[in-house]
């Protein structure tokens, strides 16, 4: 009888323990829970009030006027150099067709020959030159029209309190093999934006204006 009793006892006690365990439990889950939301609503206050912008830049630099008489001008310059290039050619040519009519060892065909080596390599002096000049302008001119729109983005960014803005690409996806296309693929930093975060005509207008405004002070 006291055995049993005891047992009775015995089942109480852990049925008092699991209660208070089973309490503990609960009480925890619910903090946990608290605490979720409590981050959850604190990541998408936060993700709210981030403000984004996205540029392309491709067509920021395809559509600004700048680049477009900066292109003109260098080509401009890639002519003459081609031309004065050719002249030489054509000279070389002439003078060649000329030693070919002297008898050989003449006095008159050694000196013209030594002309001609003397103009060939002006010539390729030259060609190397214009080669080295003329990319040179090229890497300058779109290093300053680089720093030119990084400036303007960087000024909307701080007078419009943005927190972030992205360079957006769109890759052409129609030509060129598999190589070629998993790079394009691999640059194209931006998947998805809506056109409310789009601030590249935005830069362009104020690219373009400026520019504008520049040439006719001028």
């Amino acid at each position: 009888m006291k055995s049993e009793k005891t047992r009775e006892k015995n089942v109480q006690n852990i049925k008092s323990v699991s209660f208070i365990i089973a309490s503990f439990i609960c009480m925890c889950l619910f903090l946990l829970a608290n605490i979720q939301a409590k981050e959850t609503g604190a990541v998408a206050s936060s993700s709210k009030g981030l403000k984004v912008g996205v540029v392309d830049l491709n067509s920021v630099f395809e559509k600004y006027e700048k680049r477009k008489v900066f292109d003109a001008q260098l080509k401009e310059q890639e002519k003459q150099h081609q031309k004065i290039v050719n002249d030489k050619k054509k000279e070389l040519i002439s003078l060649s067709e000329k030693i070919q009519l002297l008898d050989l060892g003449s006095e008159a065909r050694k000196k013209d020959e030594e002309s001609f080596e003397k103009k060939n390599m002006e010539l390729e002096s030259y060609a190397k030159y214009a080669e080295k000049s003329l990319t040179r302008k090229y890497k300058d001119y779109f290093e300053s029209l680089y720093t030119e729109v990084c400036k303007e983005i960087e000024d909307i960014g701080k007078r419009e309190q943005y927190d972030l803005i992205i360079k957006k690409e769109e890759p052409e996806l129609q030509s060129g093999g598999i190589s070629e296309l998993q790079f394009k693929v691999g640059i194209k930093t931006v998947l998805y934006n809506s056109d409310a975060v789009d601030i590249t005509i935005r830069v362009l207008d104020n690219l373009n204006k400026r520019f504008s405004e520049g040439s006719k002070g001028k």
